[in-house]
């Protein structure tokens, strides 16, 4: 049995060899990998600008008191009245904080990309860019092994021109 070069563990979940890549109990032969990418996923922001518009429209209509006194009864709120309009303004507030805090807690995610015959997949997905820029350069290293190892001219014409891009 042919021992393994180990290129890279996290001691966890992902492994590189010079033949294998390894994600929790999922193994993938470099052989069958056609191309590897680091990749940057973007968070979706649409449900953080959605709620700051919202918030400033609620405030606006509150300030601008577009809610009529006859079409909602003031409320007694913690021992004071309370107009609709000043209602909408706080609800406005409270919708624009949240949005605002919403979107900066909300962070880029990087993902090692691979390209199989199955299709394309993100197999290792995290916050942690240095994380996955470990994996990648694992991976370069174990495909240019691969290439070395091979012996024939057209492979080694073949490293050059191979290149992981990022997206």
């Amino acid at each position: 049995m042919k021992t393994e070069n180990v290129l890279y563990t996290d001691g966890h979940d992902v492994t590189v060899t010079s033949s294998m890549l390894q994600v929790k109990k999922k193994w993938y032969a470099l052989s069958g990998i056609t191309k590897h990418n680091f990749s940057i996923l973007p968070p979706d922001r649409v449900v953080c600008y959605s709620l700051i518009v919202l918030g400033v429209l609620f405030e606006i209509a509150g300030a601008a008191r577009l809610i009529q006194s006859d079409m909602v009864s003031n409320m007694y709120i913690m021992d004071r009245w309370v107009t609709a309009n000043q209602v909408a303004v706080g609800i406005g507030i409270f919708l624009l904080l949240i949005g605002a805090v919403w979107l900066m807690l909300t962070k880029e995610r990087y993902a090692v990309s691979i390209t199989t015959a199955e299709g394309e997949k993100n197999v290792i997905v995290s916050e942690r860019k240095e994380y996955i820029t470990q994996i990648v350069h694992a991976l370069n290293e174990a495909f240019f092994a691969r290439l070395d190892n091979s012996g024939s001219t057209t492979m080694k014409t073949r490293k050059r021109d191979f290149i992981v891009s990022g997206r």
